[in-house]
């Protein structure tokens, strides 16, 4: 049986790999899409994305319920159960599927609501019943996805969505550049998630051929009391993760229109391409942490000590992108897309640190590893609620724009997520004070905010004027080295980095007896 350690290398690695290709392919589309279709259609296309994530509501984030109760039978090789938690879990997405179907036809009446009224944009009730279906088609054969990623094998979904999304992106570059067809660029999204799907089914059948025969099985009442328990947590955690998500886009298109969406979503697809990469990589590991909490349940140093590295690479990973970012963001939009795409640099520091907030949240992925879905059954309400209220209230009553919706999420989450998520990880998983994490959680943050500082001190006084490719991927190469050293250095005496040091020596020992 492959190791923890072997396996989210190899995991994280192939997820790793491919979505790095991916946001290339991403970017490509986007900037024909905006040289082709035009601002007011970007912002559109976000529009929708955030729409479709609050129908999301439906889903409800059962599957990560299913997911956890997959990992004591995965470890065990119970197939019985396994079979009976798939076939239970096919028959809940088949009905999620067909209620955000019907939900969303309900909501396409609306959409107009949410534009400022100067838009001109056609047919757009239409736009949004296809972007709808590109979503309606995922939640059919995608519990496939999740039995492979509980097994540890999450690279097998990897190399799938690589590739039928590369080739959904070269087919769209083509249909943008010969037709200039938003519905083309729809139509494709549908077909690439739905055969994407069926792919992933097949593979998942042939390499857990017991699905198939394994007929009539019931849920365990336990596990099925279970499921049901964890469920009732993660309602109110999906509520305040689609709320802090999906808010932002609505927020700025209804108050400040859909041209200001549009050129945000600029940076928004860079840091959310970066944001998936992540996820990806992060998610490919906690199935490890999840069969740990199972097989080893007992052993809570074993378990911190884990948590602890994983902080590490967290951080280092999340300031790394922060930092690059900030310095990079200005020429790569001036080169990419030209100078009336650009955002003012106070909004990109506001930018780069809800980014940063967003993302080093490592407690939030332990919870999940954990099944500790119970514990948000009250605090993603408020965070849903804190957000919001800030956000619109800073939109709406000062002349902020949109520096007051980033900002509303960004003390939300401080307020919120800072604390909340830690205490419920401690209690329910290692039963011990989270004092000594949460001085290092705010240690890490606060040095991540001096070297924000003090970055954007030293640009504002090289005033570097940086135009043309190969200056700017110099640039970009160089930011990325300065950035690494200066981490590397200020980093150098935490436990996290010894620890990363240890296992890059270990792996090269392996790799030579190989």
């Amino acid at each position: 049986m492959i190791s923890r350690r072997r396996a989210s290398i190899r995991n994280a690695s192939m997820a790793f790999i491919t979505q790095i290709i991916m946001m290339v392919g991403q970017f490509a589309v986007q900037t024909i899409f905006v040289h082709t279709l035009g601002a007011e259609y970007l912002g559109a296309n976000g529009l929708f994305n955030n729409l479709i994530t609050f129908l999301s509501f439906a889903e409800l984030g059962i599957g990560a319920a299913f997911s956890y109760a997959l990992y004591k039978p995965l470890a065990e090789n119970n197939k019985s159960v396994i079979a009976a938690i798939m076939a239970l879990f096919r028959k809940v997405y088949n009905t999620i599927g067909i209620i955000i179907l019907a939900a969303g036809l309900v909501l396409s009446y609306f959409v107009p609501w949410f534009i400022e009224g100067t838009s001109t944009l056609p047919h757009v009730r239409f736009y949004f019943i296809l972007y709808l279906l590109s979503t309606v088609v995922s939640y059919f054969f995608t519990y496939n996805r999740s039995l492979l990623i509980a097994d540890q094998k999450s690279y097998v979904d990897s190399l799938n969505q690589f590739i039928f999304n590369v080739g959904r992106y070269i087919l769209q570059i083509i249909f943008l550049v010969s037709m200039h067809s938003y519905v083309a660029y729809l139509v494709l999204m549908i077909l690439s998630n739905l055969l994407s799907n069926i792919a992933i089914t097949a593979r998942s059948h042939k390499r857990y051929p017991y699905l198939k025969t394994i007929k009539g099985e019931k849920v365990d009442p336990a596990i099925l009391a279970e499921i049901k328990h964890n469920v009732v947590g993660t309602i109110s955690s999906k509520v305040g993760a689609i709320v802090v998500a999906g808010t932002d886009n609505i927020l700025i298109s209804k108050f400040l229109g859909l041209v200001i969406v549009g050129i945000y979503s600029n940076y928004a697809l860079v840091l959310t391409s970066i944001t998936r990469l992540l996820t990806q990589v992060f998610s490919s590991v906690i199935a490890s942490f999840g069969n740990l909490g199972v097989t080893e349940k007992d052993n809570t140093k074993k378990q911190l000590d884990m948590f602890d590295q994983f902080t590490y690479y967290n951080a280092l990973s999340v300031f790394f992108i922060g930092l690059v970012a900030f310095a990079f963001f200005p020429p790569f939009i001036r080169l990419w897309l030209g100078n009336r795409y650009q955002l003012p640099e106070v909004t990109l520091y506001f930018i780069i640190v809800n980014f940063v907030l967003g993302q080093f949240r490592p407690a939030l992925n332990m919870v999940n590893a954990y099944g500790l879905f119970w514990g948000y059954r009250v605090k993603s309400i408020v965070e849903a609620a804190v957000n919001l209220g800030l956000s619109l209230a800073l939109v709406q009553f000062t002349s902020m724009g949109i520096n007051g919706v980033l900002f509303g999420t960004i003390i939300g989450n401080i307020l919120v997520n800072s604390w909340w998520d830690p205490m419920i990880l401690f209690r329910g998983a290692y039963h011990t004070s989270m004092l000594q994490f949460y001085v290092k959680y705010w240690v890490y943050l606060l040095t991540f905010g001096v070297l924000l500082a003090a970055e954007g001190f030293l640009l504002s006084h090289l005033r570097l004027n940086i135009h043309g490719l190969f200056p700017v991927v110099g640039f970009g190469l160089i930011c990325c080295l300065v950035v690494l050293v200066v981490l590397m250095l200020v980093f150098s005496h935490t436990k996290g980095q010894k620890g990363l040091f240890v296992m890059l020596r270990s792996l090269g020992h392996g790799a030579r007896r190989h």
